[in-house]
């Protein structure tokens, strides 16, 4: 079948875009010489262990300063806008007053973790042909694709990415793809430190020095492609029945979740405390909406993550064209407080 023109069109301008985001990447990160772009490593579950529980920080529930626990929240964002969002939004709280008193001074990582819902064959996905998926999103907008280096694909199903240093460098598709910071511009006589978290500048803002872009850290995850799935029909008789789709394999939906698991542990262990999680495997890969969001929930009710290891965790859910991937993922998880233990 022909590709449309106006398709053709999208993919030749995000084609253009790519190219110039690799143009102008050098420039900008040799004026951040704390920052190492191209540096990730990968992770396997299989030789990952899980966490320590002694060494957990022990965040507080605003909503009960009785109680251990991380809130969850929803939202229908891009998942850089979200992770900027974030950053300015809770960066900046006082970490000593929620965290739970006379543990091990692992250190915090105040910087925002950003899940990436990558491709596991190619690098950055079809980043430079014009796809629109999120990874993609992510590449045009961001250094992560200096990251992901050939030699790691294909990945084996359980291994995951960690890119600590990402530099936003644009914003959003739907704000136009602008440069953060205009061609020449010089650095700044202070740059921050290697743990500055992602506040300002806003995401659809210019800014004026390469130190004033955000940084984030990115997981890079693959969901399942194209699992097998299965119809389930339910809420009522004949017409009006709802039907949805589950894994036909139990083994796809385990799969599923100890790659939830991996994401989980390697945030953990690098010690962030904000979290930006996605719909992985929705969209492109096929994955049922509605399954996905379930395992997230169970996933982060294993005992494994109770205790308040996180303080939010936010679901950047970005439905554009209202499929109602939002709408599923906000009723399993919108406001919801996880892994709750009562203080002793």
């Amino acid at each position: 079948m022909p590709i449309p023109p106006h398709v053709q069109a999208r993919r030749a301008a995000l084609s253009a875009i790519a190219k110039e985001t690799k143009d102008v990447l050098p420039g900008i990160l040799k004026q951040l010489p704390h920052l190492d772009a191209t540096m990730s490593y990968e992770e396997d579950l299989r030789e990952t262990k899980p966490l320590d529980p002694a060494e957990c920080p022990g965040f507080t529930l605003a909503s009960d300063r009785g109680t251990y626990g991380t809130l969850v929240k929803v939202l229908n964002e891009d998942s850089l806008d979200a992770a900027i969002m974030m950053g300015e939004s809770l960066s900046q709280q006082t970490r000593a007053s929620t965290t739970a008193p006379g543990l091990p001074s692992r250190p915090r990582n105040q910087r925002v973790a950003v899940l990436n819902l990558a491709s596991d064959k190619q690098p950055g996905g079809g980043w430079l042909t014009g796809a629109v998926a999120q990874e993609e999103a992510i590449c045009y907008r961001s250094s992560l694709a200096l990251s992901l280096h050939k030699q790691y694909y294909p990945w084996a199903p359980l291994t995951g990415l960690y890119t600590r240093d990402v530099v936003v460098i644009r914003s959003s598709m739907g704000s136009g793809h602008r440069l953060l910071l205009p061609r020449g511009t010089q650095a700044s006589s202070s740059a921050p430190s290697a743990t500055t978290p992602a506040s300002s500048p806003s995401a659809t803002t210019s800014t004026t020095t390469p130190s004033d872009l955000p940084v984030l850290s990115v997981i890079s995850i693959a969901g399942i492609r194209r699992p097998e799935l299965r119809k389930v029909y339910y809420g009522g008789l004949g017409s009006t029945m709802k039907e949805k789709h589950m894994f036909k394999k139990q083994s796809d939906r385990q799969l599923t979740k100890d790659k939830m698991r991996l994401c989980l542990r390697i945030a953990a262990n690098e010690g962030h405390e904000l979290l930006v999680l996605g719909a992985i495997g929705c969209g492109a890969f096929h994955n049922p909406p509605g399954e996905i969001a379930d395992c997230w929930a169970e996933v982060l009710e294993d005992a494994e993550f109770q205790g308040g290891w996180f303080r939010e965790i936010w679901f950047a859910v970005f439905d554009r064209k209202n499929e109602g991937n939002f709408e599923v993922f906000d009723k399993a998880l919108g406001g919801k407080e996880v892994g709750k233990v009562a203080k002793t």
